[in-house]
């Protein structure tokens, strides 16, 4: 039964019991019917003559049950002032909950409903997919026009729409971030309805609110004044906020560029997805970013949410070096990265509900991480833990308790609506001070360390000269490689034994500085290397053994002894690598005298290794002047021997190979030519302390060795011949020179002792 309709009744029935007879009482005056008193539930009639009791009270409940159960409750009136500063009024209305969404506006307008609103005990309507009707009874006692606004003070609905008149002409009056923030009444990041009520006016107003997020009854009155007061304190406000967010991005951003201190890097990451995220929540983002995005203006929340989340975890692992201190839990924040990750592209995707509840419901065991990793730092006497603990503390209470109001557990009001904020503001004031104080600590630690490290690098670096001078002093060649057995370092010897540079060989794998000729044997030495480098990678132990290396300006394999084993540093392995030649015989300098017959083939640095074996003793009685000349004159008639005896290369031949700067490329053609690649050179040596001799043999043809012997090295010279010069040398150098009839023997003598 509607309300008028009610009440109309109840005026016929009173009217009913004035002219009804009544049941006198007996007394002694008896007076007229003057008026009706109500006291408490019993009523009583007077006359100037007799007083009358009627049975008033049976009829009074016999009406109250005809009546509907809401009508003594009246609906709220909301009285306007002259001056409103936020008035809440979600306990002033009446709300209908249309779970169907099956009710018209036509309906609710007309009054048809109006029985079926309550009051409600809480402003916080949580999610919902109902549709909510709310009844403003609006009154203005005042004796002049009120202009005022109505505020729905919260940024994230999807619909609100008002019913009812009067409203201004021009006023919008559905809004909401359904819709572009240009189809607002004001430019404001809430939605407000703006009125304008005459003096002692009234008016009834329903709101249809309709939303996909929580919904809060967030009802405030604002007269224009005051309104725009509100306005400008709220910029100031968070103005101060932001101010403070975006100066410790830019403050970390510096810091970083100077530092390269990762930490600030994914500090500032996790600010600026926070920085995003109020922006987000506060509708400033869709007031000034992206007004006509409706849809990112939705789903942006939920994306930020797990933004903040994921940074936050990213940051804490590197901030608290977890790998190091919880190794387990660090594997754990990754997976669940990953998965935030994963629902952070999936968000766009689901429906809005979901996506919010979602999203809200994951921050609560990222929160559980942070605190139990910051917890556990802490109690592990991290330093850096103490100012991360109590600032995230801070922080989380502050997503927690919003998180709850969210969700419907606690209600909406001006501390839970802003504890993100404030939790927001206290995190990065305590985390600034507690990466300041990682700073100041790093610089104590280094002034008390100044005088430490001052000794320590006149230490290093004289260890550095002495292992410069050991590491390029060696006679062996000592190569640095990495796991792979590429080489990385070389000394100078490397220059000296086999003629590369650093830079030759630098990247490039030991392999290929192998010997790799075109018999089978060469072929072989490679695949034994590698079975020493398989056998060094399985047992990690230092492997010997003898190979032959390729020489850069000589096509002949060189012998050398090698050692490898492991070099354990700090982070890598490296693989230190030594050549060394031949072993040469300590007790050389005790001998005497000796008699050697020696068969080489047609390698000319077994010219070097004989020749230098066979001049050692001479130290005892030539100055190394003298030795080194004879030496290298050995030298040259092994290599003649080899060069025209064995291998059959003639003067004009090498002249030729010479000019055009492949000798190397045709002796190796020569060396394995079958004709001449068994040929041996046969050397005999004597020793006393009187003279040394030696006799060289080749197989080879001979030559016209008195044609040679006549020549002046002053005509060679003006000649510019490029080469044979070495018999015009040994003639200078040695007492005897003889050669056989052929030309293929040579005889070398030279004495000793003067005397």
């Amino acid at each position: 039964m509607p309300a008028a309709v009610a009440v109309k009744f109840l005026r016929n029935v009173f009217r009913f019991i004035e002219l009804s007879p009544i049941l006198p009482l007996k007394t002694k005056k008896a007076r007229k019917i003057t008026k009706i008193e109500s006291i408490g539930f019993g009523f009583f009639m007077r006359n100037t003559k007799t007083i009358f009791t009627i049975p008033i009270l049976s009829y009074f409940f016999a009406i109250l049950l005809i009546l509907p159960a809401n009508f003594l409750s009246a609906t709220p009136k909301i009285d306007l002032a002259t001056e409103m500063s936020g008035v809440a009024i979600w306990n002033q209305v009446l709300v209908l909950e249309d779970p169907t969404q099956s009710i018209s506006e036509t309906t609710i307008v007309s009054g048809e409903k109006d029985g079926e609103f309550k009051q409600l005990s809480s402003p916080n309507l949580g999610f919902s997919q109902s549709v909510f009707w709310v009844k403003l009874d609006i009154s203005n006692p005042n004796s002049q026009t009120v202009r005022w606004n109505l505020l729905f003070d919260f940024p994230l609905i999807d619909e609100i729409q008002i019913l009812g008149d009067p409203v201004p002409k021009n006023a919008i009056r559905k809004l909401g971030d359904s819709s572009p923030f240009a189809e607002r009444n004001v430019e404001y990041r809430n939605p407000v309805f703006p009125f304008e009520t005459l003096p002692n006016a009234k008016a009834v107003y329903y709101l249809k609110i309709k939303s996909e997020s929580t919904i809060p009854l967030a009802l405030e009155l604002w007269t224009e004044r005051e309104f725009n007061e509100k306005i400008n304190k709220e910029q100031m406000i968070f103005g101060i906020f932001y101010g403070i967010l975006f100066v410790m991005i830019a403050y970390n951003f510096f810091i970083y560029i100077f530092t390269y201190e990762k930490s600030y890097l994914l500090y500032l990451f996790f600010i600026s997805s926070i920085f995003f995220f109020h922006l987000v929540n506060n509708g400033f983002a869709f007031q000034y970013i992206w007004p006509n995005w409706v849809f990112w203006a939705n789903y942006s929340l939920p994306f930020f949410i797990c933004l903040s989340c994921i940074t936050g975890i990213i940051f804490t692992h590197n901030y608290l070096s977890l790998k190091k201190h919880l190794p387990k839990v660090s594997k754990l924040m990754w997976v669940w990265v990953g998965i935030l990750v994963l629902f952070s592209f999936v968000t766009f995707f689901l429906h809005y509900r979901v996506a919010m509840v979602t999203s809200i419901l994951l921050t609560v065991p990222t929160a559980l991480l942070l605190v139990y990793s910051g917890t556990y730092t802490f109690l592990a006497n991290v330093r850096t833990a103490r100012y991360y603990l109590i600032s995230w503390l801070f922080f989380l209470l502050g997503v927690l308790l919003y998180s709850l109001k969210s969700l419907g557990f606690l209600s909406d009001n001006h501390i839970t609506r802003w504890t993100i904020q404030i939790g927001t503001a206290l995190q990065t004031i305590l985390l600034s001070l507690g990466l300041a104080d990682r700073i100041n600590f790093l610089t104590r630690s280094l002034r008390e360390n100044l005088r430490d490290l001052s000794h320590a690098k006149i230490k290093i670096e004289e260890s550095e000269k002495r292992f410069r001078e050991i590491f390029q002093g060696s006679d062996e060649v000592i190569l640095m490689m990495n796991e792979d057995f590429e080489i990385i370092n070389a000394n100078r010897s490397l220059s000296k034994h086999l003629g590369y540079r650093l830079d030759d060989l630098r990247n490039k794998k030991i392999t290929e500085i192998l010997y790799t000729g075109r018999d089978q044997k060469s072929d072989y030495n490679v695949m034994y290397v590698n079975d020493k480098l398989t056998d060094l990678k399985m047992t990690g132990s230092a492997i010997n053994f003898r190979t032959e290396l390729s020489q850069k300006y000589v096509k002949e394999p060189k012998e050398m002894v090698c050692r490898i084993q492991y070099i354990d540093f700090e982070e890598t392995r490296e693989v230190l690598m030594t050549l060394s030649p031949e072993f040469e015989d300590t007790i050389i300098q005790l001998i005497d005298s000796e008699k050697i017959e020696l068969s080489m083939n047609n390698y000319l640095r077994n010219a070097e290794l004989v020749s230098q074996k066979i001049t050692s003793q001479l130290a005892k009685y030539l100055t190394n002047i003298e030795q080194t000349e004879v030496r290298s004159s050995v030298r040259e008639i092994i290599i003649n021997a080899v060069e025209h005896g064995n291998l059959n290369i003639s003067f004009d031949e090498k002249s030729k190979a010479l000019m055009e700067g492949n000798y190397l490329e045709f002796l190796q053609k020569r060396q394995e030519d079958p004709r001449y690649r068994h040929k041996k050179v046969k050397i005999e040596y004597s020793f006393s302390s009187e003279y040394v001799a030696y006799r060289i043999t080749d197989e080879g043809r001979g030559f016209d060795h008195k044609k040679h012997m006549e020549k002046s090295l002053d005509a060679m010279n003006e000649a510019h011949v490029q080469h044979g010069r070495g018999i015009l040398m040994t003639k200078s150098v040695f007492d005897r020179i003889e050669y056989n009839e052929k030309g293929n023997q040579v005889s070398l003598i030279k004495f000793l002792n003067r005397d």
